[in-house]
C-alpha cells in the first residue's frame, strides 16, 4: 500500500490504524551537509534523503518544533539554514512552547539526556509522535532507560522499520 499508511502502537511495535508521525532531530536535517567520507555518515545521508523524499510525497506526517526552529536559526551556515527551513515547510504539525514540554524535558534530563535533546524528545512526546529519528547514538541508547512511548532510532533503523511495517 502506498501513500499514508495508517498505524497505531502495540507492544510489538507499530500496527495499522493511524497516520505515522515522525520528529526528526536537527542532526538528521544536517546529516547531508556532513563530511561524506565516513561510511556511516554516507549511509545515514542516504537514509535521511529517503525520509525527506517520503515526507515530500506525504507518506507520513512531519512534526516541527520551536526547538528545531531555534537551533536552525543559530546555524552559522546560511545555505544549510535555508535548506532546512525549506524542509520544515513539509511539517503538518508545529509544536509551540508549553509548560508540559518543559516538565517532561526535566524528567528526561534525569535519565542523562542533555538539555536540548531532552526538549526535542519532550516535543516529540507532546505531539504524540510514533518515531523520533536522530543520528545521535547517545540519545538512542539513553532513551531506552526512559518510558517515552515512541520509537527512538537512527535514520537507518527508521528505514529498516519502514520497510518491515510499510509505515
Amino acid at each position: 500500500m502506498r501513500g499514508k499508511m495508517k498505524v497505531e502502537r502495540s507492544e510489538a511495535g507499530i500496527v495499522q490504524g493511524k497516520t505515522v508521525k515522525v520528529y526528526l532531530d536537527m542532526c538528521v536535517y544536517n546529516r547531508p551537509f556532513d563530511d561524506q567520507s565516513d561510511l556511516r555518515v554516507k549511509l545515514e545521508t542516504v537514509a535521511c534523503e529517503i525520509i525527506f523524499d517520503c515526507l515530500q510525497k506525504g507518506e507520513m506526517d512531519l512534526v516541527w518544533s520551536f526547538m528545531l526552529e531555534f537551533e536552525n536559526e543559530m546555524n552559522p551556515f546560511t545555505g544549510r539554514k535555508h535548506e532546512i527551513a525549506l524542509l520544515s515547510r513539509l511539517a503538518k504539525h508545529i509544536v509551540v512552547p508549553h509548560r508540559e514540554i518543559l516538565a517532561r524535558a526535566e524528567e528526561i534530563q534525569k535519565a542523562g539526556i542533555a538539555g536540548n535533546d531532552a526538549v526535542h524528545l519532550a516535543c516529540g512526546l507532546f505531539s504524540h509522535c510514533d518515531y523520533f529519528v536522530t543520528c545521535d547514538d547517545r540519545v538512542v541508547h539513553r532513551s531506552k532507560t526512559v518510558d517515552l512511548n515512541m520509537v527512538v532510532c537512527s535514520p537507518l533503523e527508521f528505514i529498516r522499520r519502514r520497510q518491515q511495517n510499510d509505515c
